[in-house]
């Protein structure tokens, strides 16, 4: 899936609750139904696309009676950063990897130890534990990205406060800015990322 792909799924109001309400637990067609007033027909449509971008699962359970019943949910973690700012448009979309170096974190080691307990309430106690500092090392590191950018956003504009100082044309400035690394980010840097 491509970043703006995902921006078109989000851009429906009935999308984005529908994947509020299955990221708190799996739901049927009826039950999205019901809880959001929505005509099965139309939700139906939305799953389907949703469903097709690989942002929902389907998972069929059998009842006694009927037709077996059809649970959304999560496909994965996926992650989308948009930045707009003077200098930048950029999206990024992330999505899990299994890259060799993830392979060897300490946390997948810690992972593969807890799926390896047999007791179904020490794994989980296990795994929680594991969430728990994981979150806690991501939320770590977003603030420390966060006070990065700040700091890099300030230092854009006293850039473009020293420049306009110089009696250059707005090209001339841009021209500059762009060479002492201050300026817009350059055409490749500033594409769409996905």
């Amino acid at each position: 899936m491509r970043a703006d792909e995902l921006l078109d799924i989000l851009g429906n109001r009935t999308r984005r609750e529908i994947i509020k309400r299955v990221s708190q637990e799996p739901k049927c067609l009826s039950e999205l139904s019901r809880e959001m007033g929505v005509e099965k027909m139309a939700l139906a449509r939305h799953l389907d696309s949703m469903k097709k971008a690989n942002i929902l699962t389907v998972e069929e359970e059998r009842i006694k009676r009927g037709r077996p019943r059809k649970y959304y949910e999560i496909a994965e973690h996926i992650s989308l950063r948009v930045d707009i700012s003077p200098e930048e448009f950029s999206m990024k979309l992330r999505t899990p990897s299994h890259s060799e170096a993830e392979k060897d974190s300490v946390h997948t080691l810690r992972l593969e130890s807890a799926r390896a307990i047999s007791d179904p309430l020490q794994r989980l106690a296990a795994l929680t534990k594991i969430a728990e500092d994981v979150k806690k090392e991501i939320e770590y590191y977003e603030d420390a990205l966060q006070r990065a950018e700040d700091v890099l956003d300030q230092v854009r504009r006293a850039g473009r406060e020293a420049v306009k100082e110089l009696r250059l044309t707005r090209s001339e400035r841009s021209s500059l800015l762009k060479v002492v690394g201050l300026g817009k980010r350059s055409k490749l840097e500033s594409t769409i990322e996905t």
